[in-house]
């Protein structure tokens, strides 16, 4: 018997503003690049490769801290780039220059039907899901949409 296909997600923090923002450039623009400034997505970047040649995508679920202390949306990443060493970024948003390890394609950015809690993902790397970790990257989960 063959398993199914495990995909992965990953789970980062944002503001409720920043999401708004990006929505709306979605919405103007459609699909642009953003920068993403955790190295720890390296660790993972052959898995998201893969990912993206199978199914098309990988979702990054955001984490809304204080008050709501939930998932309340998800990104769907159709392509990415990274790098070893941090690079520029001009965000196309704001104009500003960020240094990330990886820049990343926003195909869009979708609310979820109820909040979700950290304890409601499954941890690929055994990594308790804590929020206080989303302060040094992203959480690797199991992709419960998929």
């Amino acid at each position: 018997m063959s398993r199914p296909a495990v995909f992965m997600a990953l789970v980062g923090t944002a503001s409720r503003e920043g999401i708004e923002s990006r929505k709306r450039h979605l919405k103007e623009h459609g699909p642009g690049e953003m920068g993403l400034n955790y190295a720890n997505i390296l660790e993972v970047e052959e898995g998201l490769r893969r990912q993206l040649k199978v199914k098309g995508f990988f979702r990054i679920y955001l984490y809304l801290p204080e008050p709501d202390n939930a998932v309340c949306f998800s990104m769907k990443i159709s392509s990415f780039r990274t790098y070893q060493r941090p690079q520029v970024f001009l965000d196309p948003l704001d104009g500003r220059m960020y240094l990330i390890h990886s820049r990343v394609t926003i195909r869009s950015i979708d609310e979820l039907d109820s909040p979700k809690g950290l304890g409601d993902f499954t941890s690929i790397d055994r990594r308790r899901l804590d929020a206080r970790h989303l302060e040094l990257g992203f959480l690797f989960v199991v992709d419960p949409e998929v």
